[in-house]
């Protein structure tokens, strides 16, 4: 049983220049209960991939079948209102989706170690509280699909190991599809390994193929010590943007 399914997508954007074709023809199936992750250098189209997937973003053509629900990209800041407190936006959010927004508040206050935090506006937030708070809300809600584009788990020390143990956990109970430049988290959390190359997606079900053809593509990805480096670097720019709108 496949959890998202992609068949003929096309995906163009305008650019200074003319348009940009990322996609043409792209088939990919992901399946039930796996953890999916892709590696692709920048300008790959990883992150075109997770909007299409989450819906986001919608395709010039084909069709795209999600068999659950599926979450924003993980530390997605636009479904948040700054002028909102933590507890409400994670209420707003949950009823979007039909979930329990008093469990999922209980469980970010508790998992992110907020306190009253919870119950100011998002806009007062130190940029350390911004991503303990993004990084437990997206793993707050019982969804069926998980995406991630780079950023998995975020925060510093302790809060960062147990993000890092709640990702795996969450791997157990539902469908993970994530984008990365790191080949050691593919061997971290994927089940399953892919490149996106050309506007193509080939799947892996071993790992290490999915690194070689990578680092065969991408002369910069040398080893494993190099990969950390890229996924803090989009840990930090999430953890700098802005929340939504403050009125």
């Amino acid at each position: 049983m496949m959890a998202v399914e992609m068949a003929d997508i096309g995906k163009t954007f305008r650019a200074a220049h003319g348009t940009r074709r990322v996609f043409e023809h792209l088939d990919a199936a992901f399946p039930h209960g796996a953890s999916v992750g892709i590696l692709g250098v920048r300008g790959a189209g990883k992150s075109t991939l997770i909007k299409l997937i989450g819906g986001s973003t919608l395709p010039d053509h084909g069709r795209i079948r999600r068999h659950g629900s599926v979450s924003p990209p993980v530390a997605n800041t636009q479904a948040y209102h700054a002028a909102l407190t933590g507890r409400e936006n994670l209420h707003f959010v949950a009823r979007v989706n039909g979930f329990d927004g008093d469990a999922a508040a209980r469980f970010v206050t508790s998992f992110a170690q907020m306190g009253e935090a919870i119950d100011q506006p998002l806009s007062s937030y130190t940029r350390e509280r911004r991503s303990r708070f993004l990084f437990a809300a997206s793993y707050a809600l019982p969804f069926d699909i998980f995406l991630a584009d780079e950023a998995l788990f975020g925060g510093s020390g302790a809060f960062r190991a147990r993000c890092a143990d709640l990702v795996q956990a969450r791997r157990t109970q539902a469908t993970l599809i994530f984008t990365t430049r790191s080949p050691q988290m593919l061997r971290r959390f994927a089940d399953i390994g892919a490149v996106l190359h050309d506007g193509r997606l080939q799947m892996f079900e071993r790992i290490s193929d999915a690194i070689r053809l990578f680092r065969a593509i991408d002369d910069g990805a040398s080893g494993p010590d190099d990969a950390p480096d890229d996924e803090e670097e989009e840990e930090e720019r999430m953890a700098d943007e802005p929340f939504g709108p403050t009125a």
